[in-house]
């Protein structure tokens, strides 16, 4: 096993902080602003730790890193009880905005014994379900599935659109609802839904 130089080991320990007190990576930007070196030069210090495997990252995202053996050796693959989803873009929680499939990152989360099956992560925006206790920034963890029961918290998407809502089935027809008396109803809109929210992460250092 090749040894991490001195920055190295802090550029590591720094994204595994970052990523703890987050629930997600840092991008190369806030890498670079953290240790006040170029962009370029933590690209170089990133290869160097994929190359002696302590760091994978997806090329295609802005916060695709992922530790996978810690400073000292430890290799994180073998932990049991830790699983990863992808985190997504921004999830609509007032007027509903574009959410596309672009991973930003990934979440760490437990694996949970019952067997729920927790797909992926998404970010919310706005402060529609701000009486459900969901706030602006919040990331939600969302299990993926196509319906839902009577007062649960979903993601759903209209046109191309996703938001986060209250599900309410009425005798007449299922509308989202939101948690804010700011917002009306979604109830004139055909959506579809891809999730119930089941965990909430928030960054309390930054709220």
């Amino acid at each position: 096993m090749e040894k991490l130089t001195k920055k190295q080991r802090k550029i590591l320990e720094f994204i595994e902080k970052h990523t703890s007190q987050n629930s997600y990576p840092p991008t190369l930007k806030e890498i670079a602003e953290k240790f006040g070196i170029t962009i370029g030069t933590i690209q170089d210090h990133i290869f160097a730790l994929q190359k002696k495997a302590y760091l994978d990252k997806n090329p295609n995202t802005a916060r695709g890193f992922r530790i996978i053996r810690n400073p000292d050796g430890t290799d994180l693959k073998q932990m049991p009880d830790t699983d990863y989803v992808p985190l997504y873009g921004n999830v609509a929680a007032g007027e509903p905005i574009f959410a596309d499939n672009n991973i930003q990152g990934y979440i760490a989360i437990e694996k949970n014994s019952r067997g729920h099956k927790m797909h992926f992560a998404l970010r919310v925006k706005g402060n529609s379900m701000i009486n459900a206790g969901i706030y602006d920034g919040d990331i939600v963890i969302v299990k993926k599935q196509d319906s839902a029961d009577d007062g649960d918290i979903v993601i759903a998407l209209l046109d191309d659109e996703a938001t986060v809502k209250t599900l309410k089935n009425s005798k007449i027809k299922a509308y989202l609802e939101a948690a804010n008396s700011k917002y009306k109803s979604i109830m004139n809109r055909p959506f579809q839904i891809i999730g119930k929210v089941i965990e909430l992460r928030r960054d309390y250092l930054n709220s």
